[in-house]
């Protein structure tokens, strides 16, 4: 597979899951599973503790226990450890946090993982998606990719396509590369998929062109890097269109082990994950895990020459 080169920064091969003992924390695990299957990837299964508790460390170790709950948490995470392939590098560690988000983006920035998996709770107006608090303050304030499982995800891996949802808002530079540099890592097709709304109809007439859309939503040089992997056959273009997101990407036809990534909002800070509106209602519909990517995450400027930030799981 080969595209034009744009800037992105060497990737660390990490992936943390955020796991609680639950059937949403499995969900999870099974997607850190499938995102490693086949790669040179290390999964980190983190688990909260109170911020009173002054255990924390990585597990299983050999020394005793302080408290019945550092007891507890330890044999989920022996429990957690135990489901996991032979073949995949993996360790689990308690960290200590009176917030289980703030605790979590602060241990993938530590570790400086290039993803955030966590999961769905059972229920909830979104479907196969019911974000929780912790969930959803990381979708409003993670630093890092945060990968979100669908309820009862059992996918075993490895992952079969990466697809793209981009319009003309901002954060479309971030998921065209991601989207680019993650489909060549793993050496499986891309799917640029461009969203078209009614309520946009000066933009269908561009949105219908996608490597057209690629240019003007996000830049040229990830526009030629698109028309490069097309013409060579490793990435294929989709328009959705619709008079909102739920009735424009129900046509869409999805593959077992295929991974979707969308843009953070307008309202995202620099560095900082923001799941807007067009994106929540993308959870409603999409069955597949969903990547959210920070603002600027990887920033792929035509003149400059600056170091860009990003990676790829």
């Amino acid at each position: 597979m080969s595209a034009e080169s744009f800037q992105r920064r060497e990737t660390q091969g990490t992936i943390v899951i955020g796991y609680v003992a639950t059937e949403c924390g499995m969900d999870a695990l099974r997607l850190g599973i499938a995102l490693a299957r086949g790669r040179d990837i290390k999964l980190e299964i983190v688990m909260v503790a109170p911020a009173h508790n002054s255990f924390s460390g990585t597990y299983p170790h050999d020394r005793g226990y302080d408290s019945i709950l550092e007891e507890q948490i330890a044999r989920w995470l022996e429990e957690a450890l135990s489901r996991v392939p032979e073949s995949i590098k993996c360790t689990a560690r308690i960290v200590p946090g009176e917030s289980e988000a703030s605790a979590l983006n602060a241990t993938a920035v530590e570790l400086n993982a290039d993803l955030l998996v966590v999961g769905a709770r059972k229920g909830g107006i979104f479907g196969r998606f019911q974000m929780g608090a912790a969930v959803n303050m990381l979708l409003h304030s993670a630093a890092v990719p945060v990968a979100l499982a669908p309820r009862g995800y059992q996918y075993p891996g490895p992952i079969s396509r990466v697809t793209t949802c981009f319009g003309p808002r901002p954060g479309t530079s971030d998921v065209i590369a991601i989207g680019i540099d993650r489909a060549q890592r793993r050496e499986v097709p891309l799917r640029l998929v461009s969203l078209v709304l009614s309520k946009e109809s000066d933009m269908q007439g561009l949105g219908t062109d996608v490597p057209s859309a690629v240019d003007a939503y996000a830049n040229r040089r990830l526009g030629t890097a698109a028309k490069n992997l097309v013409a060579t056959g490793y990435a294929s273009t989709t328009v959705a269109s619709g008079k909102d997101v739920e009735s424009a990407l129900s046509s869409l036809e999805w593959q077992e082990g295929e991974i979707a990534v969308v843009g953070s909002s307008r309202m995202a800070v620099p560095g900082r994950l923001f799941l807007g509106s067009t994106a929540a209602r993308m959870l409603r519909t999409i069955p597949v895990p969903m990547v959210v990517v920070p603002a600027g995450y990887m920033r792929t400027d035509d003149e400059s020459s600056k170091t860009t930030q990003g990676g790829g799981e």
